[in-house]
C-alpha cells in the first residue's frame, strides 16, 4: 500500500506546493518551511517530504513533533491587525498561536502570527501582523519603498545644526540612510523629541546614528508604517483591525515599490528634507513616557 506521502505527491484538485500552504497559514514563510524540510523537522503523516510535495486535505504536518494547524477554515479572509507594542516589551510569536494571542492580547488565530518588518526589542510602537504568510512576504518584499515614521526621545543638547547633520547624512555604519524629514520639538531640561520620516532605514540605524554623537536615545517609537499610523486611541499592549482603507492603500504601495527598482540611498528633493521650524510638533502619542 502506498504511503500518505506518496499519495499526497500525487493529489490533483484541493491539493498545493507545502510550503505554499504552510506560508498561506502562517506557519511561516516559504523559505522557513523549505529551511525544516532540509533539517528533517517538518513531516507529512510522519515521513520528511520532499521540496515541492503537494498536501490536502486529511494530511498530518508536524514541526518538530508537534502538530500544526495549517488549514484554515473554509472561506476565512486573512486577519491583518495593528499592534501597539510597548518599547522593550518582545514581540514573542514563536509560541503557539493561541499562546501567543493569550500572552500579547491578540485576537486568536488558526494559524501563527506573522509580524511585517519588526522592530528591535528594545523600541516599540507600531507593529503589523498578519496569520498570512504571502501577504507578509508580499508586503516585505516592498517595504524598502514605504515611509516610515520614528518618533525619538532624546538626552543631550540637541540643536538645529545636529538635525540638519542628520537629515543630511546618506550612510552610517556602512548602510544607507535616507531620512526625508526630521522635525525637532526641544523640551524642557535634558529630554527631547525628534519626529523623524525615512524611507529604507532601520530602526536601530536611526538610534546608533544618535548614539555616536553623545546621544541616549530613550525612547525609539515607530507611529507609521506607510500609510498606516499608530493613533492615540490605540493603547500599549492592545491591537486593531487594519481597515480595508488602509490594506488597500499599503497593498498598492508595496506592489509599486516592488515593480520599480529598489534605491534605498535615493534622496528626496531638498523641498521633501527641509527642517520643520522649531514651533513645529511632532506625532505625539497618549503618555509616551
Amino acid at each position: 500500500m502506498r504511503s500518505r506521502t506518496k499519495r499526497s505527491t500525487e493529489a490533483g484538485a484541493g491539493s498545493d506546493r507545502v510550503q505554499k500552504v504552510l506560508a498561506a497559514a502562517g506557519v511561516g514563510s516559504r523559505r522557513d518551511v523549505e529551511r525544516w524540510i532540509r533539517e528533517g523537522r517538518l513531516r507529512v503523516n510522519g515521513e520528511v517530504p520532499a521540496l515541492g510535495l503537494k498536501i490536502a486535505r486529511g494530511d498530518k504536518v508536524t514541526l518538530d513533533g508537534r502538530p500544526v494547524r495549517w488549514r484554515a477554515p473554509a472561506g476565512r479572509a486573512a486577519q491583518v491587525i495593528v499592534y501597539h507594542r510597548s518599547p522593550g516589551d518582545p514581540l514573542d510569536l514563536k509560541e503557539a498561536g493561541s499562546r501567543a494571542a493569550l500572552h500579547l492580547r491578540l485576537p486568536r488565530s488558526a494559524g501563527r502570527w506573522l509580524a511585517v518588518q519588526s522592530l528591535p526589542p528594545v523600541d516599540g510602537g507600531l507593529e503589523i501582523l498578519t496569520d498570512d504568510g504571502a501577504w507578509a512576504q508580499r508586503i516585505s518584499r516592498g517595504v524598502h519603498g514605504l515611509e516610515v515614521g520614528y518618533l525619538l526621545r532624546m538626552r543631550g543638547p540637541l540643536d538645529d545644526g545636529l538635525v540638519e547633520e542628520f537629515r543630511a547624512s546618506t550612510m552610517h555604519e556602512n548602510e544607507p540612510l535616507a531620512i526625508l524629514a526630521a522635525v525637532p520639538q526641544y523640551g524642557e531640561g535634558a529630554n527631547h523629541w525628534l519626529d523623524v520620516t525615512a524611507r529604507a532605514t532601520r530602526a536601530a540605524l536611526v538610534r546608533h546614528w544618535w548614539a555616536a554623537r553623545g546621544f541616549i536615545v530613550s525612547r525609539l517609537i515607530r507611529v507609521r508604517f506607510g500609510p498606516v499610523r499608530l493613533g492615540r486611541d490605540l493603547p500599549r499592549g492592545r491591537s486593531r483591525p487594519m481597515s480595508t482603507e488602509e490594506r488597500a492603500e499599503l497593498e498598492a504601495q508595496a506592489d509599486a515599490a516592488r515593480a520599480a527598482p529598489a534605491d534605498p540611498a535615493a534622496r528626496e528633493g531638498a523641498e521633501a528634507r527641509a527642517i520643520e521650524p522649531r514651533n513645529s510638533r511632532p506625532t505625539r502619542l497618549a503618555n509616551p513616557d
